[in-house]
């Protein structure tokens, strides 16, 4: 008899695992989804020729596991590289757009001539940051912040102008409360090994595979990259998947099976569960089942952020700012705190003759802007990009969308959070907890984590798999 798995979740990470398990066989899955919409934030929109993402508008194809399940489905024909022409990225400092230069790998530069002739960071920043060069490693043994860890190796300066506005984009947060195991371990491994971050940054860049042919560092769908979410659920035979179906709460029966209790009063019994909602979600959930795992779950804090979408005439938009676009220095005050120049980036997706760009707003800290009404956030937008760059156009189309409390932080601690939790799911085997909450954020660490529960249940065969983290 199929041993029975409840995956309660409909996001990408529940997608990749239930593919999986019906790719495995010998099991019985079933997909619970509270809404009637899967993909959770993978979320396309079409309005005439434009296609406007909502939630990610790209993966990194440097982690692999989202890639080589889009090629598996068969979207290969569908992928969509970067511009390998005009790519330049600019950051608002010092009041205007500065370019930054060529070798700068997120924290630090590999490449010396370009970083020196720049005007990114004044010259006692550049100074300061050649200290890197001679002084000594930390002591790797504290979970030390991002924020400190980029203010010791390279001053504050470089803080503010270099990492901040990387890490705002990349995580949504504050540097100085993510911690750096959790969010760039290699960074701390490379200290270990060079000493100096920019030793180790000239070394990585010498043992960098080739990038294989078409494919760029990040890359997204032709038509949207909610074809990976409809693609996938091609695959799942309509019976696996219930909509509108929302889970009240997750326990353990005398019996060893788990029970899913369901609105209305149902109980969905099954050998394994895999909880592939946002760990606030999981912490309502497992809150009878175990308090003390819940206490953990909820003490994981989230950012609130919001995307527009705009279309301009490309004859009335500002000319001179070729690139992927520009990250904002929080110091500047003002309430972006990014832009991709969409068009730019993705040549061919964009009609002639109309420029897209895409306005990114909210984070850790900075999420207050983001529960303001349509109208008063688009004007914000339109005021920054006026002050920024000029635009003085008003937009053609506009595509506005929030994401409340929707991306996980990676807060100092976070490691040995994550072990106290680990800990406490070895009392309960057959309980999996996957998703961005824990080891990984963006698309191919979902589908990653999605893959490695549907593992686990499947490689424990007749036995319940050991309740984990993955």
């Amino acid at each position: 008899m199929s041993r029975r798995v409840a995956v309660i979740g409909g996001g990408i990470t529940g997608l990749a695992c239930v593919h999986r398990l019906i790719q495995g066989g010998g099991v019985e899955p079933v997909l619970l989804e509270a809404s009637e919409r899967l993909g959770g934030k993978i979320r396309s929109e079409s309005d005439g020729p434009f296609v406007f993402e909502c939630g990610p508008d790209s993966f990194l194809t440097a982690k692999p596991w989202a890639l080589e399940l889009m090629r598996e489905i068969g979207l290969s024909d569908a992928l969509v590289a970067t511009n390998t022409v005009s790519k330049n990225l600019y950051l608002y400092t010092r009041g205007r757009l500065r370019r930054y230069p060529e070798g700068l790998l997120l924290m630090a530069p590999a490449k010396v001539i370009p970083f020196l002739l720049s005007d990114l960071v004044p010259w006692a920043a550049k100074l300061r940051m050649g200290l890197d060069y001679v002084l000594p490693r930390g002591d790797g043994a504290a979970d030390e912040s991002l924020g400190a860890f980029a203010r010791r190796r390279f001053g504050d300066e470089a803080l503010e102008t270099v990492v901040g506005p990387i890490m705002s984009g990349i995580f949504s947060g504050d540097p100085d409360q993510l911690s750096l195991a959790a969010t760039f371990p290699q960074f701390k491994e490379m200290e270990r090994q060079h000493r100096s971050m920019m030793l180790g940054m000239r070394a990585a860049m010498r043992h960098r595979p080739p990038a294989s042919q078409g494919i760029t560092m990040f890359m997204t769908l032709r038509g949207g990259m909610y074809r990976f979410v409809q693609t996938l659920e091609r695959r799942i035979p309509g019976d696996v998947v219930r909509r509108k179906t929302q889970v009240l709460g997750v326990s353990r029966s005398p019996d060893g099976k788990w029970r899913v209790a369901v609105a209305g009063g149902e109980l969905v019994r099954a050998d394994s569960v895999v909880l592939a909602v946002p760990a606030d979600k999981d912490a309502g959930l497992l809150r009878e089942c175990d308090p003390g795992l819940a206490g953990e779950l909820a003490g994981i804090r989230f950012a609130s952020t919001a995307t527009v979408n705009l279309v301009f005439p490309s004859a009335g938009f500002p000319r001179g700012y070729e690139g992927f676009g520009f990250l904002v220095d929080r110091r500047e005050g003002k309430s972006l705190t990014g832009v991709t120049f969409t068009s730019n980036k993705y040549p061919g997706l964009t009609p002639p003759g109309h420029t897209v760009i895409r306005c990114y707003m909210g984070g850790f800290g900075r999420d207050s802007v983001v529960g303001k009404p349509d109208g008063e956030l688009l004007d914000i937008v339109l005021g920054d990009l006026r002050s920024i760059m000029g635009v003085t156009a008003p937009p053609e189309r506009v595509k506005l969308f929030r994401w409340p409390d929707s991306n996980p932080q990676y807060e100092v601690g976070h490691i040995a959070r994550l072990e106290r939790m680990d800990a406490r799911l070895q009392g309960h085997p057959g309980l999996l907890l996957a998703g961005s909450s824990f080891r990984g954020i963006g698309i191919p660490e979902c589908v990653r984590s999605g893959s490695e529960a549907a593992h686990r249940v499947l490689e424990a065969g007749e036995r319940s798999p050991a309740g984990s983290l993955v």
